[in-house]
């Protein structure tokens, strides 16, 4: 007799979706039976008419611990993963004191252990200093994390030289570099002081990181990965003018990149009629470079969607009505994820297909935790998340569990109701409301 079967759903992949029941065995699923198909399990879970997909994999998550928890912690930023059916994260390294060293990445899992809702991977962030690169990839670091803008020391590097320098040390690894493209140069040329004026306030932002300043990072990013054989992931690539440098390079280097659910879905209106909620690096672009990204997404060219889940508090954001430069940047986005993109789907923006590649399958693949995660093939991780298509529902502040406790989706219809998320078998989330106690695992990075 099996642990659990998940019958009548419908389950889908990048290739399209099947009528099958799933058995699941000490949290794997170890079989897939066609409709009719007899099985003996001690709990069933009846999805009849319901849609299973894998649970999201977010390559790109900050969750603000240690340090910083009065924004995030382990504990609420994984609770808005479990209730928006994410299933794993990976945890970006801009936390305080930041993820340098091979003891802090330490510290670091063991501060997460027992508190996360969800399985995490953790990623190391890198600048001039290479010393600690072998030691954090050996303690599982997944990928090593490169700003070229909007970064102080020790992070900020100061030219070409030390961004060679750090992709040939990640090359060395066999580890991913994430490259989040800038060029403070071009940023410093386009500020402008401090207004009084929301809307100049506004304006002033978006004009202080126009989409050149992404790509010429990106340009140069590019070549000196290309000249060292560094595998490079692209971080929210956010114009079309980065989306034609990325179509340049595929077949001559090791890249990959992602988008986020806001600048997929949001432009530089947004930001001036709304104000600091709708404020995030790098910031939202035209309507042009919407559309281009979402081809992009369509093509595969860039290769999957992830949230760069920024919470702060309201109190934090709010400093920013009147002169944005008191705003910090970024935005919750792990709770409403999935409900957005099925939105994207029922608008005719994505297929059901392209959803599950660029959340589920793409993540896990590049950063090395396919098949175990984001598939629902036989032998993976009993990680899903049930969606009932069949009733519509609504993104609303109130039911976000992140600290940040609001979205500039506020208010949003949503073709569908996220039923459940389970975690190896275990249901973890039921209704937007999480269940039991934390289980999340620890993720080790590996060669690729």
């Amino acid at each position: 007799m099996h642990q659990l079967a998940i019958k009548g759903g419908r389950i889908v992949s990048s290739q399209g979706a099947v009528d099958q029941t799933l058995l699941i065995d000490a949290g794997r699923i170890i079989a897939r039976l066609s409709p009719g198909e007899p099985y003996s399990a001690r709990e069933v879970i009846d999805a009849t008419g319901m849609s299973v997909y894998p649970g999201l994999v977010d390559a790109h998550v900050h969750l603000r611990d240690p340090g910083l928890t009065h924004k995030e912690d382990f504990e609420s930023g994984t609770a808005a993963a479990a209730a928006g059916g994410v299933t794993t994260v990976m945890v970006m390294p801009t936390d305080k004191p930041l993820t340098l060293t091979a003891t802090l990445f330490e510290e670091k899992r063991q501060l997460a252990h027992g508190r996360a809702r969800v399985d995490f991977a953790l990623q190391a962030g890198l600048g001039p200093d290479i010393a600690e690169v072998p030691g954090l990839a050996a303690a599982g670091a997944i990928s090593f994390e490169i700003f070229m803008a909007d970064f102080a020391a020790p992070l900020r590097l100061a030219n070409a030289a030390e961004l060679l320098r750090c992709l040939t040390a990640v090359a060395r690894t066999g580890r991913i570099a994430g490259i989040s493209a800038g060029d403070d140069s071009i940023v410093a040329a386009h500020s402008r002081p401090a207004t009084q004026d929301p809307r100049a306030s506004r304006q002033a932002f978006l004009d202080s990181r126009p989409a050149v300043a992404e790509a010429a990072g990106l340009a140069q990013a590019l070549v000196l990965a290309r000249a060292c054989d560094a595998a490079i992931h692209i971080r929210q690539v956010s114009s079309a003018m980065s989306v034609a440098l990325l179509s340049g390079s595929r077949g001559v280097a090791a890249v990959s990149a992602e988008v986020t659910p806001h600048n997929l879905l949001l432009d530089a209106a947004d930001l001036l009629q709304r104000g600091p909620i709708a404020k995030v690096l790098p910031p939202l672009r035209t309507e042009a470079d919407r559309i281009a990204l979402r081809a992009a997404l369509g093509t595969g060219l860039i290769d999957m969607v992830a949230t760069d889940h920024a919470p702060h508090l309201p109190s934090e954001k709010a400093a920013g009505e009147i002169d944005l430069s008191k705003a910090p940047g970024g935005l919750a986005g792990l709770q409403t994820w999935l409900p957005l993109m099925l939105r994207m789907v029922s608008d005719g923006l994505m297929d059901e297909g392209t959803l599950v590649r660029a959340c589920c399958e793409a993540p896990a693949q590049r950063f090395g935790l396919y098949p175990r995660k984001g598939s629902l093939q036989a032998g993976a991780d009993a990680d899903m998340v049930i969606i009932d298509l069949r009733r519509p529902s609504v993104i609303r502040n109130a039911d976000q569990l992140s600290r940040a406790a609001q979205t500039p989706f506020d208010g949003w219809n949503v073709p569908g109701t996220l039923v459940m998320t389970l975690l190896r078998g275990q249901v973890i989330a039921r209704d937007g409301r999480t269940l039991g106690s934390p289980r999340g695992e620890f993720l080790p990075g590996r060669t690729a």
